[in-house]
């Protein structure tokens, strides 16, 4: 590479040049030979040279800017020119030259990111702290405290725990205004919460539904335990066969996915506003035929369908109403609610039957449904003798017709699939 003294000939530039190649030498030797004690102290090390070299990097783009050097290469601004040179995203760049920009008016913190003392993500948490401090302080030394505490817990504590800290420094450092200030940004932060709350569901074509949603922490909380609730139980397979049980673990979004739609299932609806006049429950469309067997698909009142088993699985936990329909689907007659368990004997059920009935599954009966052994649609009766504790996943199961049920004399159930 040929050089140019003109480009080389600053201190800075000779000693960026020297460390390059230094650095490129050690990247590239062989590193079986040192021990356990040289590779961690030589990994430390480097995260604290990387620390360095970001410190020179602002430090430089912080001159740059004060140059001009963008406009005068035709860009925009400094750190538009910078993300073109150096390939960088330019929102990344951006968001360098501000803190380059803030390092200039924190120099404790500037003068630890150039020691290797801190990261630079720990340099962007003292800084933007330390800037959004309320101007209007009677003690103009609360700044300069709150940096140095900040910089102390920096050198144990990694960049996100350092953000929490940070949100309530005033009241460790000014506590006679910091408690006062941090229940005002509290209560605003929990009003723009709730008022910017927001969900969306989009259908993906496919079966499933997408969302997203952006809620307070508190009912994020909320949400959270719940679904634990229902996700927490340990849920064994229906076999004792190692590599079935193997089989059947599921990682924990898709566990707390499955708690979702049993939450969703559960929802009282009786004690939900009402909507239409009517209770916020989802209305199943259902022929006779498919009820007691078929295969025609069930509809919903949106107008989306559900497969039989699917729907036989519901009717097994909620209300059904008979209705009769003319040749042209018009509504000549409707029945009332039938056939569910009362509380009384899900009561009952619980106290003789205190876990799923599934073989090998010990999920708890209260986070169970009651289902009929012999269909209700077929005749059968509500009543305890007819009755049976399946857990939601294994409720599923024994309306799925890939699997077929084998009743024990233990009165446990067990199932295998259909070849």
């Amino acid at each position: 590479m040929a050089k140019d003294s003109r480009h080389h000939a600053h201190t800075v530039c000779r000693a960026v040049a020297k460390s390059r190649r230094k650095t490129r030498q050690a990247a590239t030797a062989d590193l079986w030979s040192m021990s356990d004690e040289d590779v961690q102290a030589a990994l430390v090390e480097a995260e604290k040279l990387r620390a360095q070299a970001d410190a020179l990097a602002l430090r430089l783009v912080a001159e740059a800017d004060r140059r001009h050097a963008g406009e005068r290469a035709g860009a925009t601004d400094t750190a538009s020119w910078w993300a073109h040179r150096t390939r960088q995203e330019r929102r990344v760049a951006k968001g360098r030259a501000r803190l380059a920009e803030s390092l200039d008016r924190h120099e404790p913190t500037a003068a630890a990111l150039v020691e290797g003392a801190i990261s630079v993500d720990h340099a962007r948490v003292v800084t933007s702290c330390v800037d959004r401090l309320p101007d209007d302080l009677e003690d103009p030394t609360v700044p300069t405290r709150a940096e140095q505490y900040l910089l102390h817990e920096a050198q144990h504590l990694d960049p996100k725990t350092l953000a929490v800290l940070a949100k309530h420094v005033l009241t460790v450092v000014a506590p006679e205004i910091g408690e006062a200030r941090d229940a005002a940004a509290l209560e605003r932060e929990e009003r723009e919460a709730r008022a910017g709350a927001w969900l969306t569901m989009c259908p993906d074509g496919k079966g499933s539904v997408r969302g997203k949603f952006s809620i307070p922490e508190l009912h994020a909380a909320m949400l959270h335990k719940t679904l634990l609730a229902y996700a927490a139980p340990k849920h064994q397979a229906a076999t004792k066969d190692p590599e079935a049980e193997l089989a059947e673990r599921r990682p924990s979004p898709e566990r707390m996915g499955d708690a979702f739609c049993e939450l969703l299932e559960r929802l009282p609806t009786d004690q939900l506003p009402k909507l239409g006049g009517l209770n916020a429950t989802v209305v199943v469309t259902l022929d006779l035929e498919s009820l007691t067997g078929g295969l025609a698909p069930g509809v919903l009142d949106d107008g989306s369908a559900i497969s039989a088993a699917t729907a036989r699985r519901l009717a097994c936990e909620a209300g059904l109403i008979p209705a009769v329909l003319g040749t042209r689907s018009e509504l000549l007659d409707l029945g009332r609610k039938t056939r569910l368990f009362s509380g009384a004997q899900r009561r009952g059920l619980n106290l003789t039957q205190p876990t799923c009935t599934a073989q090998g599954c010990d999920w708890p009966a209260h986070l169970c449904h009651a289902h009929h052994d012999q269909p209700w649609a077929h005749g059968g009766k509500t009543d305890l003798a007819n009755a049976r504790n399946l857990c939601p996943r294994h409720h599923a199961r024994i309306h799925d017709p890939a699997f077929e049920t084998t009743h024990l004399p233990n009165g446990r159930v067990a199932f295998h699939r259909r070849t």
